[in-house]
């Protein structure tokens, strides 16, 4: 098979790419570096001089997972102008995230044994945090909470979309009702007093 020359950072972007497709395509079971090599046409000795190994590719492909999440939640909440919408629009985007893109939701959270070279940006994280801050600026929730309804708000969407994409029964056949639901019970749960 003849292989195909890169320019310095081509190969590195290359491998990215098909990494991302198959993330989509088949979450974390073509991400080795032998296979991804093969798609892109190269030796695996050639992806090392890109990452010094297979757990930073992996990563890198995590990372844009996790950016794909956070776009998808930018969109939703710029369409938003109310405070409440907005937290409820992150919401509701990381469930349809999650649902509507089962391989790339389970790579964007690989347990990896590298760390990624750089913030992802954008950044789901951030984008919660934001729309919490929103809250606690419009005073229905303190300050010093934004951490922990962050957490919390987290937790919830997340386990909803590993349960609802689990081969189990809890939440097979999820309509669009539920996470409404789930959105509004989470938005009184955060803003109830105590």
């Amino acid at each position: 098979m003849k292989k195909t020359p890169y320019h310095h950072g081509d190969l590195e972007q290359a491998l990215l790419e098909v990494g991302l497709s198959e993330a989509r395509a088949s979450g974390a079971r073509n991400l080795g570096v032998t296979y991804l090599a093969k798609q892109v046409n190269v030796t695996p000795m050639a992806v090392y001089r890109h990452f010094p190994n297979g757990e930073s590719l992996k990563v890198s492909i995590s990372q844009l997972a996790r950016e794909e999440l956070a776009k998808r939640m930018q969109v939703a909440v710029a369409r938003e102008a109310d405070v409440k919408r907005r937290f409820q629009a992150t919401g509701r985007a990381y469930i349809e995230f999650g649902l509507d893109e089962p391989g790339l939701f389970a790579v964007a959270f690989l347990d990896c044994d590298a760390t990624p070279r750089r913030y992802d940006d954008p950044s789901a994280w951030d984008i919660f945090q934001g729309a919490i801050l929103d809250l606690a600026e419009a005073g229905y929730i303190e300050l010093v909470d934004v951490q922990a309804v962050t957490s919390m708000a987290w937790a919830v969407v997340h386990g909803f979309v590993v349960l609802a994409g689990s081969n189990t029964t809890y939440l097979s056949d999820t309509t669009s009702a539920q996470i409404d639901d789930l959105i509004e019970r989470t938005w009184r749960g955060i803003t109830a007093p105590l």
